[in-house]
């Protein structure tokens, strides 16, 4: 395995730090032997991140992150990019911290796994074409997790707490969209808004039941609490279909069928809000019926 270091802190700790990633990755690939990392073509340990994926001419991108993978043009294969100051203090901190370095470098393998051949978009519609970065979306984080599910720190939360504040907070804020879309008639600007919201949805549920399929068990085994907020929630009828679509599409592989399903389910939950999202009647483009206005309320 080819792994690299930049950068004072990360050269200093250089045969420490090789020695855990090299016998991470090792321990993951014995247990998960399907795992294919033939697109790595190496690991870069560094002191300042944001130069070094500049280097290899990534985007910069939101947030504050530990590692990230990048397009290697050296080889036009794929680089693991660390930032080594945060590897450091993760190992020098305590098994907690460990552990979930030990669950996001499984993931990261996953995702090295699955890039070299993203899914075909086969969608052929308007509507297809306009839902498929959801369905995208939700298909990486459902197979990610599930498969990686056997590393999950034991205080991890699967997202639970995130879903639950999205629950809150969707209804009102779709209705805030609905209110500004009467006082402005801009669809556009509605359709564009409410998409990121629904999107954002959608990936959490997708992130939650990969957890829960990948460790075989319902949510009322995980958390008694958060399975009575969903079925007393606007997401009760979403969450069951998704959740059995995504099982199913998972057992079947990519493609249209896989994907189909799922679009319906995207649809569902627009239309929970009083959105109905079709085609026009010519099938060449995207239309958003707006109902009446709901009650907040009435989503709860």
């Amino acid at each position: 395995m080819n792994i690299e270091f930049d950068g004072s802190t990360s050269t200093a700790n250089a045969d420490t730090l090789r020695q855990v990633i090299e016998a991470l990755v090792s321990r993951i690939q014995a247990r998960d032997t399907e795992l294919d990392l033939s697109a790595l073509s190496r690991i870069v340990v560094t002191d300042d991140l944001p130069a070094t994926e500049q280097q290899f001419g990534a985007l910069p991108v939101a947030g504050d992150h530990l590692s990230r993978i990048v397009t290697d043009a050296a080889d036009g294969k794929l680089a693991l990019l660390f930032d080594g100051n945060k590897l450091w203090a993760i190992l020098s901190g305590d098994g907690a911290e460990v552990a979930r370095l030990i669950h996001h470098l499984h993931k990261e393998c996953w995702r090295l796994h699955d890039a070299p051949t993203p899914p075909a978009d086969t969608a052929a519609t308007p509507l297809a074409r306009a839902l498929s970065p959801i369905v995208s979306a939700m298909w990486l984080e459902y197979r990610i997790n599930r498969r990686s599910a056997w590393s999950i720190p034991a205080d991890s939360d699967l997202l639970l707490n995130h879903l639950a504040a999205l629950m809150q907070a969707l209804p009102g804020g779709m209705q805030e969209e609905i209110t500004l879309y009467y006082a402005d008639q801009n669809l556009d600007e509605l359709f564009a808004k409410s998409l990121g919201r629904i999107t954002h949805l959608m990936q959490a549920v997708a992130h939650v039941q990969g957890y829960l399929d990948g460790m075989e068990l319902p949510l009322k085994d995980v958390s008694a609490t958060m399975q009575e907020l969903v079925s007393q929630s606007f997401l009760s009828p979403i969450w069951l279909t998704t959740a059995q679509h995504l099982a199913a599409g998972y057992a079947i592989g990519p493609g249209e069928l896989a994907d189909i399903p799922l679009r319906r389910d995207v649809l569902a939950a627009f239309a929970t809000f009083g959105l109905q999202i079709r085609e026009s009647e010519d099938g060449s483009d995207v239309w958003v019926d707006v109902q009446p206005l709901v009650k907040p309320e009435t989503l709860h």
